[in-house]
């Protein structure tokens, strides 16, 4: 025998024996690879998280603001030598921005569970500016964080005070005045059929408070014994919908404020939304209130002067801030890649002798338009103006701090105008 012979022969013994080998092995399956699926439950783009029956939702938004303003300067300072406020009124000065750009990113994240006790849902958005309208760069800030579990919701969500401000409120920039805040809340909202619900939300009155015009010496407010208590009524049917709320308010003064004082102050308002059907998306709404030492329910926030639920005067009396405001909007698509919305919007605040005038008030109102075309699919430009017109009565006013102050008037008219680049997914 050869040693070719010898050493083939090797070969298939070692073969076969691992052939035999082999076959006495289990069989081995792939593993098994879990594909994310589609969650139609809840409409488009929402899908599985894998082991997990509850349906996620992604989305975001990447804003460019372009805008410029023109017009008068008004607003309060303060001289700080002789602690006094006054009320300025003036042109545009060289500390004053005609132009502002900003960019600001969204981000969003919307789960949802179907359970035997009702829908569980989450939801969390935050926003990031790149240089706010504020002055501040590069701010990150939480827009909404809140659980909602059949007719609960609690966490950082909208006021249930009206819902002009969260369901439509389509101007790009222009301030409209209208309870507009999102709060820490704990709500709950009961169905009763037919299109008619009630909600309950006890809410954080430091999320509502309206502490004076940027200057604390105003109105100084201090710890929080009792939280604001929202209630609405609300009617939704096909042609629309119609609301009233109220709300109740606690004004609290600090320890070091003479006099104390623990007083309430409270808002009402109502809202009527009527859908247009011979316009997609058509609408028109209307909301208005009245407040008593609760301002930020009526939209002073969104005011070139602000406001204050309490001052004390120059007596040392308190004054209650009070008032009422109203919003109503118009809009649509006038085409399937174009639409456009008009509102208006007015607010009415005053004091009783604030500054041993017979009234101190302050009156604003804004106007605006806007066109948003959708160039594609996610890719939309907007264009607005507005005009806001501002009276203040019966404040100290001075052109120079180092004049004499008297009590008198101011009006300003102020301009603005922009396009925003905004891309959704």
């Amino acid at each position: 025998m050869t040693m070719k012979s010898l050493l083939l022969g090797a070969a298939a013994g070692i073969a076969a024996i691992g052939t035999a080998q082999a076959a006495d092995l289990p069989m081995t399956k792939g593993e098994a690879v879990e594909y994310v699926k589609v969650c139609s439950a809840f409409g488009p783009g929402f899908f599985y998280i894998p082991g997990s029956d509850t349906c996620l939702k992604i989305g975001g938004e990447i804003r460019a603001d372009y805008r410029g303003f023109g017009g008068d300067n008004i607003g309060f300072v303060k001289n700080t030598d002789t602690d006094n406020v006054f009320l300025s009124k003036g042109k545009f000065n060289r500390n004053n921005d005609r132009i502002k750009f900003n960019t600001q990113g969204r981000i969003w994240f919307d789960a949802r569970t179907e359970t035997e006790w009702g829908l569980l849902r989450s939801y969390f958005q935050i926003n990031a500016d790149s240089n706010h309208w504020s002055g501040t760069r590069n701010r990150f800030q939480i827009d909404k964080a809140f659980i909602q579990f059949g007719g609960l919701t609690a966490g950082y969500a909208h006021s249930f005070f009206g819902f002009y401000d969260n369901d439509y409120g389509n101007t790009i920039w222009a301030p409209y005045y209208a309870e507009s805040n999102t709060v820490n809340l704990i709500a709950y909202t009961a169905q009763f059929g037919g299109g008619f619900s009630a909600t309950l939300s006890i809410e954080d009155g430091r999320d509502h408070r309206q502490d004076g015009w940027g200057v604390s010496d105003f109105a100084v407010q201090g710890g929080q014994q009792v939280p604001d208590v929202v209630g609405q009524l609300r009617f939704d049917q096909s042609w629309g919908a119609v609301a009233v709320q109220a709300a109740g308010h606690q004004n609290r003064t600090a320890e070091a404020l003479l006099p104390r004082s623990n007083k309430y102050g409270y808002a009402v308002g109502g809202t009527a939304l009527i859908k247009i059907p011979a316009i997609d998306g058509g609408h028109f709404i209307v909301e208005g209130q009245y407040a008593n030492a609760a301002l930020d329910y009526l939209g002073a926030g969104n005011t070139v002067l602000g406001g204050a639920d309490r001052i004390i005067d120059i007596n040392g009396r308190y004054q209650n801030g009070k008032g009422w405001s109203v919003v109503a909007e118009l809009g649509g698509n006038i085409t399937p890649t174009l639409a456009a919305n008009l509102v208006g919007s007015y607010i009415d605040t005053k004091y009783d002798r604030a500054f041993d005038a017979r009234k101190t008030s302050i009156r604003e109102y804004t106007i605006a338009g806007n066109l948003v075309y959708t160039i594609v699919k996610g890719l939309t430009i907007g264009a607005e103006v507005a005009y806001t017109n501002v009276r203040a009565k019966g404040f100290p006013t001075s052109a120079d701090l180092g004049e004499t102050v008297q009590v008198g008037n101011a009006k300003a008219n102020i301009w603005s105008a922009g396009v925003r680049l905004k891309r959704t997914f």
